[in-house]
Formats: C-alpha cells, structure tokens, sequence
C-alpha cells in the first residue's frame, strides 16, 4: 500500500501565491517567519445547499474560496505540476464541503478501480490533511479516488495509521477534462476545540500516477522538517459550530454456525455445533469539551477475514499481527509507545469494555478497560517466546501525554490485567520525545513491571522446563506463583534529513521483565544499535532517488554473554514506471542455545512496481546462510526465502491479488530441513461502492491446510453494513485426501445510529 507519510516526508517546495478568478481565492501571508511565512486559506458559510453527487452546479458552491497553483514535491522539488488541479472550499454549521477538480490531458489514463474504501493508493486520487486542533499531535487525512471510493488515515508524530475508519461522503466522475471530486467531511468525525472562531491547519493533496508517482500539494513543506503537521498551511472563517456533543449507538447481531472434527486424526468426526445468535451494542458520546467516552457490550471482534499466514517454521518469537477491530482505533494513539506495553490484540474476545480519551489544554489522557473472557499470553525469555491462551481476566491501562514545542512530548502509562483465579501483571512506564534543530529527535522510555504468575498445572503443562533470571533471582518459567519485578528501557537519537538520516538506539529489558498487556516476545538482552543513509536526488538517467546505508549492531544478555553482533550494507532507488528497488546483505555471528555461530551472511532484493494501470507487482528474495533453530543443537544451514505479489485488475470492479510465500532451509551437508509454502489469493469483485463479494483462498503447503473464505458485504458506511460469509478448512489427509477439518457460517448486521 502507497504510505503517504514517506512521501510527505520527501517534501520541499516553496509555493506562489493563489491567482485571484471571480471566486475569492486563498492568499498567502506575508513572508517573515515560520508563522507567517505559512499558508493561509480564509473559507466563507456556503451561499446555499451541496449535494454530493459529482457535479458542482449546486447554489453553495457559488462564491466558494479557489484554491490553485498546486506545486510538484514528488519526484521533482520546486517544480511546475504536470497537470492543473483546482479546490472549492466552504462549510455550513455541521460540514466541511471540498470540490476538488483534476484537471488531465489524457483522460484515458486516468487510474480509477471501484473497489472497497482504503484499497485507492495505487490510483489517481485527491484529499486534505487536516489538523483542526492546530498543535501537530493528531491529523486526519480524507481521500477519494476518481470513482468517490473512500480512504482515510490518521497520522500523528509516531506515524499513521492507516486501520482506522472516519464517516464523510464523497462521490466522484471523469469528465472530458479529467475527473471531479466532491467531498463533505461532518465536524461530527473531527475533534476540535470548543470555541466560537476556528482556526485549524490544513493541505490538499493530489495524486497523479502515470510513469512516475507526481505527488502535488498546496501548503509548502521542507525535507529538512520530519514533522509534517508543523508545516500545514492554516484555515480560517469556520465560526459558530458545535464541537462535540455527539451520541453514537452501534447495536448488532451476529448468527453463526460452527462445525469441526471431533478427533483430529479421523477426517470422518466431524461434528456441528448449534446455531447461535449473539446481540451487541456499543455507545460512544463526544462531549462539547471533546472528552470520549465509549462502552461496549459483549462486543463482535471477530474478523471477517483471517490474517494472512506466516512463516514459523523456524522462528523462536511470536509474530506480530497488526490491529483491525473498530473499538480500539479512537485515541489508540495515545498508546503506542517505544516499548510497546500495550498491545490491543492481548485484549483477545471481552464480554464488555470501556474507554475514555480526552484532552486538557495540552495535555491528552485515555483509558482503556475490559473483561476478557479468553485471555492470551506471551511469555518472553531470552532466545523464545511461549504463547498461550488462559480464562478470564480483568484489564486496565491509562495514559497520560503532555505535548510540547508541537510534536515533542513526555508521557507515562500504567497497564495491569488480573487474572480469575489469581495471577497478574502490571507495568509503569514514563516515556518522552525531544524534536530540536529541526530535524533531530532524542526519544527515550523507561518501563517497571510486576508479575504474579498464577498457580495452573494446565497451562504449566504447556510450557517447556526452563529458568529464567540471574543468580539467586532464578525462577522457572512454570505458573507455580512466584512473583517477580523487572525493568527495560530504550532511548534513541535520531536525524531524518532530506539527504543525511542517520538514528542510534539502546534497548534493554531485564530477564524478569514481562508486559502481560503488550507485545514483548524477548527479554534478558541488551542491544546497540546504528544506522546510516543518503539520499541523493538525481532525477536523471532513469534515477528519481538513490540512496546506499550502512546499519548494524551488537546485543548480549544480562550475564555480559555475546548474543549476536550483525553488520547490513545496502542500497535502494526509485526508477521510472513507479519501480522501487533495493539490495542489502547481512553479515551476522550469533550464540544460540550455547552454540557460537559465525559466517552467517545473507543477501537481499526487494523490487515493487505500480509500472500500470491494470498490473503491479512485487517480489522479495533473499538466499545465504541462516541458523537452523528448530535443531536440537543448532547450526548454520543455507537457506532461501522468496514472496512475490501482485495485483490484477482485468476490469474496473475487479481486482485479484495472488502471493506465494516460499521458504526452504538445507544443513550444510545438504540435507533438507524444511522446504514449503504459503499461497495466498484475494479476489474483490464490487458492484457498486455498497455492494462487494469478495474470496480468500489460501494454501499453506507447511501444515497441507487449505482455507476458502467467501464473503459478501452491503456496506453504507465503516459501520453500517450486512455481510454474511463462511470459512472452510480442510487438510490432506494420507489415503484420503482434502477433508474438512472445520467450518463456520456467519451473518452480521450492525447499524450506526448517530446524533
């Protein structure tokens, strides 16, 4: 997926002032600082009422501020745009209403796919970044390609986060000159202060992908300045609307059917279970002060579709899978953190939950609170992680974060989840981030934890017989009550530059540090580590950027043992048709288990490429030695790791996306540890905006399981929708061949009520 935030970091271009027309046009403020040196845009109430329909001959949009003189920042800096782009802006007390006009000289290029919302980034497509609080902590990015399909984000100094879904209405034509987009985004999705005058940060955007990807904004930004929501230009003449204020009332009902085999080893037990219906409901209200307050009652968090699978054959740690479920995306942020003491998905299937986020001048707070009825563990040691899953439990987690010099803040956090039945774990944490000079960041945490094992022969019967600590802080990994305190922390100094970008990091967490509630999946090490890049900018010979770096590091655990030390050259470029390429190599020496393993050297190529409208493609290939862990004395074997993707889209409501994952792994005398792989295919056929089916099949050729998962989905909105849909797992069995091994059937209607 095209990820705005890279890109936007790549800007620098100045910009002329707006040219006047018979509609008022935006201006820009006199130049002398920073302050005034930015972009302003002063918006008027609409003359009459817009309907958001694709044409603009509706009565509000006469007299609506022009906005033009869009200015090329990718590939080429301070450059004329290829094409000419026009934005309508104005507002009546409950929205903000965008025309946007997208002017092409070959319409027959344009690169529009119906499809579901946030699948637009490889299209042509237009949208605001929007800060409404003006304070660099939280933006909202609204999107709409050609077609009117939707795609939001939400950006903040950490990152974005492209998961979380916001209501506005857009809806979109091509035209004989291009295409036109008319948006109208409702203050009820947008926090902002309570206050009579408004006065918010803003930038249009566009995106024009043909040979290259030309990335055209309005407000100006500089490669020299990471935080891009210090450098939007700023809006002005929104007076007299409500903030807050609002009640949302999401109920919803779920039947499902579920069937699986009784014994694993006999593809004929297979047996059904009822049919079940099981209501929820969730209330969110926004208050004028903007404080939210959601609660949730035995919440859907399932996911209409899995995860797609991945590689473990020889991995020691748990994997990582990012979050989908709408409860926990509205001040999320908040939680996200260096050490990363608070991940959602070991809230696992609460029969209830709550939260609570707001702000207070500059300082923001959340809470998050829930009761679990299926609790997971990640238990982490020093070279594997043991992941279970447990009863009940009761869990809470606040945060605290004071902004500062916009995007600088310190912050602290407290998570603890009880288990019935006895057990705990509890974390405290303090954690702050430093921009000066503009483009240098010193980012540190520190994180105390406690831990109550339970007493479970069951789960203990799960767990391998191993120690962890040192000297006479020993413990065994077994849940026999022992209870225990550890430490970690992490500090890094970073510079992100248009040319130089370098960062060194230190990280450390002790071997009796545990974060029940987040995601920590190794403990009792030590590391350092560095890297280095340059960014050259030739835009010539085929070459837009290219850019060679040197990383590397060195970790040991708690007895001052050597662990792994690794050095990583490499190198990447951005080449015409939309390519990315990238080379790198490692050269690595590691202990594992006791055993000294030296001359592990592994190379690498990557290449991406959106090089048409219909077809895009990327491949990962790596190959050299790698440690075979899952030995019982482990050894350096030699190895092959490969995935390629694409996307195809033979007509305009169809897009198939295949993948084939390949790993395989030989001794050094050339016996076969393990070869296999994981093909994957996605196939999204939409009718309209509303109306998709849509299939996953996947094979994963390791455990010889076959998934098909059909769905099809009415949707109105993020949260108003129907679908109904089915999952079937099979296996290979000897003799018999593809059989069953579970199944289930599910139809959800959910509705949002909002006032």
């Amino acid at each position: 997926m095209f990820t705005l935030l890279a890109v936007i970091a790549l800007l620098s271009s100045p910009l002329q002032a707006d040219t006047a027309d018979a509609s008022p046009a935006a201006s820009p403020a006199a130049v002398g600082s920073a302050d005034e040196a930015r972009r302003s845009l002063t918006i008027a109430r609409a003359a009459g009422q817009i309907r958001i329909d694709g044409d603009l001959d509706d009565a509000g949009w006469e007299g609506a501020v022009r906005v033009t003189e869009f200015v090329e920042f990718q590939p080429r800096e301070n450059a004329a745009p290829p094409v000419d782009t026009e934005v309508r802006v104005t507002y009546d007390e409950d929205r903000l209403y965008l025309a946007f006009i997208a002017h092409d000289p070959q319409p027959s290029q344009i690169r529009a796919t119906l499809q579901a919302r946030d699948q637009l980034w490889n299209d042509d497509f237009v949208g605001i970044i929007l800060d409404p609080r003006g304070d660099q902590t939280l933006g909202y990015m609204f999107f709409a390609n050609p077609l009117g399909v939707q795609g939001d984000m939400q950006v903040t100094p950490q990152g974005e986060d492209p998961s979380i879904d916001f209501i506005y209405e857009t809806a979109g034509r091509i035209t004989e000159e291009g295409y036109v987009v008319e948006m109208s985004i409702p203050f009820s999705s947008l926090r902002f202060p309570d206050r009579d005058v408004q006065s918010w940060r803003i930038s249009f955007v566009r995106n024009y992908p043909r040979s290259s990807r030309h990335m055209l904004s309005w407000a100006p930004f500089s490669q020299n300045n990471p935080c891009m929501l210090c450098q939007l230009g700023v809006l002005e003449g929104i007076v007299g609307i409500r903030a807050g204020g609002t009640l949302e009332i999401l109920p919803s009902l779920v039947a499902s059917q579920a069937g699986r085999l009784g014994n694993t080893a006999d593809p004929h037990s297979f047996e059904n279970d009822r049919i079940t219906a099981s209501p929820s409901l969730g209330v969110k209200y926004v208050f004028q002060s903007g404080w939210t307050a959601e609660a949730t009652l035995n919440p859907d968090f399932s996911q209409v579709e899995s995860d797609a699978a991945q590689v473990d054959v020889n991995t020691t740690f748990a994997l990582f899978y990012p979050e989908r479920r709408p409860f926990f995306q509205e001040g999320m942020d908040l939680f996200e953190t260096r050490m990363n003491v608070f991940y959602s998905r070991s809230i696992n299937a609460p029969q209830a939950a709550t939260k609570l986020s707001g702000r207070s001048g500059q300082t923001s707070f959340a809470y998050i609170g829930a009761r679990d009825e299926h609790t997971p563990y990640i238990l982490p040691f020093e070279e594997r992680s043991v992941v279970l899953q447990a009863g009940r439990s009761f869990t809470n987690a606040l945060r605290v974060r004071h902004n500062f010099y916009g995007d600088s803040y310190v912050g602290g956090m407290l998570t603890d989840r009880r288990m019935d039945g006895g057990g705990s774990g509890t974390t405290a944490s303090v954690d702050a981030a430093l921009r000066f000079g503009e483009v240098y960041r010193l980012s540190a945490h520190l994180v105390g934890s406690y831990t109550q094992e339970p007493e479970d022969s069951a789960l203990s019967a799960r767990i391998p017989d191993l120690t962890f600590g040192r000297g006479s802080e020993s413990f065994s990994a077994k849940f026999n009550g022992e209870s225990y305190g550890g430490l970690a922390g992490s500090v890094q100094l970073a510079r992100n530059a248009r040319n130089w970008s370098w960062n060194a990091t230190y990280s450390e967490a002790s071997p009796t540090y545990r974060a029940d509630t987040g995601f920590q999946t190794r403990n009792d090490f030590r590391r350092l580590t560095g890297w280095t890049g340059y960014t050259f900018y030739p835009n010539r010979y085929g070459v837009e950027r290219f850019s060679p770096s040197l990383g590397g590091g060195s970790s040991w655990n708690f007895g001052g043992e050597g662990k792994e030390a690794w050095l990583s050259p490499g190198v990447s470029a951005t080449l015409p048709l939309q390519t990315n390429v990238g080379i790198n190599s490692t050269f690595r020496q590691e202990t594992f288990r006791g055993v000294e393993l030296t001359g592990i050297r592994r190379h690498n190529i990557y290449l991406n490429s959106a090089f048409s409208d219909p077809v895009s493609v990327g491949l990962n290939f790596g190959t050299g030695s790698s440690v075979a862990r899952m030995l019982a004395t482990p050894e350096v074997g030699r190895g092959t790791d490969a995935s390629i993707w694409a996307s195809i889209k033979p007509m305009q409501r169809v897009v198939v996306e295949p993948s084939l994952t390949y790993a395989e792994l030989d001794r050094a005398d050339g016996e076969r540890l393990y070869a296999g792989y994981i093909a994957r295919t996605r196939i999204n056929l939409q009718y309209n905006r509303e109306l998709q089916l849509r299939a996953v099949l996947q094979y994963n050729d390791f455990d010889g399981r076959l998934d098909v998962e059909p769905l099809l989905v009415y949707q109105l909105n993020p949260f108003t929708m129907f679908y109904v849909g089915s999952t079937y797992g099979s296996r290979d069995f000897d003799g018999v061949g593809f059989r069953s091994t579970d199944r289930q059937y599910f139809a959800k209607f959910q509705y949002l009520f909002r006032r």
